[in-house]
C-alpha cells in the first residue's frame, strides 16, 4: 500500500521519539527519590501521632490484678482527686506532734497486700515468697449480713496462704476486709452494737478456724455518705473499741487489728477520730498513693506517690505527698511507730493534650493507653520503657520518676525512688512500709531494666533491703 520510502520514514520518526534506556532509568530513580522520603515521612508521622500508636505499646501476657481491683482502685483514686482545693484552709502550718513521747519501732514492718487471683494469668498463691514481707494482707473479704464473707474459692486460697507460715513462722497473715468500691457492708454493720458484735464474732471465727493472725479493715471511707448515717465516724470508732476489748479478753486467740486509711487531709478530718483510734489499733496502713490521677476535674499530669511537694505546688496541692500525710496522721495523735507508710508498685498513665508539653501538671485528655483505666503494673511499664528505649526523668524534689512518649505520660515508682522513700520511713522512725501490691510488682522477674533486672519482686525487695539494713545497723 505504502512505498518502501514511506515505511522507512515512519520507522525513522519512531526512533527519534523513543527515549534512550538510560534516560528512562534516570526518570525512575528521580521519581523514587521523591516518593520514598514522602512515604517514610507519612509512615513515621502516623506512628508518632496516633494512627498506629499501638505499635509502641507492649503486649502483656498477664495483668497485675483483676478487673475488680482496677475498678476498686479507680474508685479510691477518683475520691482522692475530686476534693475541692477551695475547701483547703489553714493546714500548711508547721506541724509538730502534740504527743510528748513517741515510741521507736522495735522493728520495721513490711506489710504487703496480695489480691486473690481471678485468672490463670494472675499472680498465684504458689508465687508468693513467704520470706519477702513481715505481714501479708490478703485482699479482699466482704461484709454480708454483718459478717465477714469469702466465697469457696477464696477460702481455699486463704488456707493455702496461711500454710506459708509453715515455711516462715514469723510471717503474719491478715485478712483485709472491704477495699475501695467494696465497702458497702460497713455502714450498716457499724450502725449499732448488735451488728458490730456479730462482725467481731466473725473475726474470731476466721482467726480460730483459718489460723489467720488478724484482720485489716479497709473501709473507704467512714463519713463518705453522710446522708446514710451522720454518726459513721463515731460508730467506726466504737467498732474499734469493742474489737480491742474482745482482743484483750482472749487468752489463746489474740489477733492483730490494722486499718487501711486515707491520706488526703479532707478525708482524714471527716472519717477518723485519730486520737481514740491510736489506743485501739496495732497499726495503720496509710494509703499514701493515688495523689494524682486523671479525672474530669483533674485533667493534668502528676505523681502517683510523691515523697515531698514540688516547688510549684501551693496550698492544697502542697499537701498531696507522702511526707505531709504521714506527719499529719502523727500530728493528729497516731504514734509514729503505728504509722505504716504506703507505697505503690503500680503506676498511673495519662494521655497528653500536646506531646510537646510533657512536664509536671501538663494538660491531659484522659487515661493513657498503657494498662487499664490509667493503672499499669511495673512489668508493663518496664516493657514499655525498654521497647521504646525511654530514659525516665527522675524528679529530685518529689523523688519520683516519670516517662513520656508521644501522647503517653506515666508516673511510676522504681528501685531508686522506693529506696529513697524507704530511707525516709527509716530516718523518721515510722512503723514501716506498706506495699500495694505484690500483684503489680514484677513477681515473675521478666523486667530486665535497672540494677534489679531479672529479679522477682524487684520493687518490694528494694524496700525490704533498706528496712533490713536499718535493723542490722542497730
Amino acid at each position: 500500500m505504502f512505498s518502501e520510502e514511506h515505511n522507512q520514514y515512519i520507522l525513522l520518526q519512531r526512533d527519534r521519539t523513543r527515549s534512550p534506556w538510560n534516560v528512562d532509568k534516570k526518570t525512575v530513580l528521580m521519581v523514587g527519590c521523591l516518593i520514598l522520603p514522602v512515604t517514610v515521612f507519612c509512615a513515621t508521622y502516623m506512628i508518632l501521632f496516633g494512627i498506629y500508636e499501638k505499635l509502641v505499646f507492649p503486649k502483656s501476657s498477664y495483668t497485675f490484678s483483676s478487673i475488680e481491683m482496677l475498678e476498686a482502685n479507680q474508685h479510691r483514686a477518683t475520691i482522692y482527686n475530686i476534693i475541692d482545693p477551695q475547701t483547703f484552709t489553714d493546714k500548711l502550718k508547721n506541724m509538730h506532734s502534740h504527743i510528748s513521747e513517741q515510741s521507736t519501732p522495735a522493728e520495721f514492718k513490711l506489710v504487703c497486700y496480695y489480691n486473690f487471683p481471678v485468672a490463670a494469668s494472675s499472680m498465684q498463691v504458689d508465687e508468693i515468697d513467704p520470706y519477702l514481707c513481715t505481714h501479708l494482707n490478703v485482699a479482699f473479704g466482704s461484709i454480708v449480713n454483718h459478717s465477714i464473707y469469702l466465697n469457696d474459692q477464696y477460702l481455699v486460697y486463704l488456707s493455702q496462704i496461711v500454710k506459708l507460715k509453715d515455711q516462715n513462722k514469723d510471717l503474719k497473715v491478715l485478712l483485709s476486709i472491704g477495699g475501695a468500691g467494696n465497702s458497702n457492708g460497713f455502714p450498716e454493720m457499724v450502725k449499732n452494737h448488735t451488728n458490730r458484735k456479730t462482725f467481731i464474732k466473725s473475726i474470731l471465727y476466721y482467726v480460730i478456724n483459718y489460723k489467720i493472725d488478724g484482720v485489716d479493715l479497709d473501709w473507704e471511707f467512714p463519713g463518705s455518705d453522710m446522708r446514710y448515717d451522720k454518726n459513721q465516724r463515731m460508730h467506726f470508732t466504737q467498732l474499734l473499741s469493742e474489737t480491742r476489748k474482745t482482743i484483750n479478753r482472749q487468752e489463746k486467740h489474740k489477733f492483730l487489728l490494722s486499718l487501711a486509711v486515707a491520706a488526703p487531709t479532707e478525708i482524714i478530718d471527716v472519717a477518723y477520730d485519730i486520737s481514740y483510734m491510736n489506743e485501739y489499733v496495732d497499726f495503720i496502713n496509710l494509703m499514701s498513693y493515688d495523689y494524682h490521677y486523671y479525672t474530669d476535674v483533674t485533667p493534668f499530669t502528676g505523681f502517683n506517690a510523691p515523697l515531698y511537694q514540688s516547688s510549684s505546688e501551693k496550698y492544697y496541692l502542697a499537701t498531696l505527698n507522702v511526707n505531709y500525710s504521714s506527719h499529719y496522721w502523727n500530728y493528729l495523735g497516731m504514734d509514729k511507730s503505728k504509722i505504716v507508710v504506703g507505697l505503690p508498685t503500680y503506676g498511673h498513665t495519662f494521655r497528653l493534650l500536646n506531646p510537646r508539653n510533657h512536664d509536671l501538671y501538663a494538660p491531659v485528655t484522659g487515661y493513657g493507653n498503657l494498662g487499664s483505666l490509667g493503672f499499669a503494673s511495673y512489668p508493663l511499664i518496664c516493657s514499655f520503657l525498654q521497647m521504646n528505649h525511654i530514659t525516665p526523668v527522675f524528679d529530685m524534689e518529689s523523688f519520683s520518676p516519670y516517662a513520656a512518649k508521644y501522647y503517653e505520660w506515666i508516673s511510676f515508682d522504681d528501685h531508686e525512688s522506693l529506696t529513697y522513700k524507704a530511707e525516709y520511713v527509716k530516718s523518721n522512725e515510722f512503723g514501716g512500709v506498706m506495699v500495694y501490691c505484690l500483684n503489680a510488682d514484677d513477681f515473675r522477674g521478666d523486667c530486665q531494666m535497672g540494677v534489679m533486672g531479672n529479679t522477682k519482686f524487684p520493687l518490694v525487695s528494694a524496700v525490704k533491703k533498706v528496712l533490713e539494713e536499718s535493723l542490722e545497723a542497730e
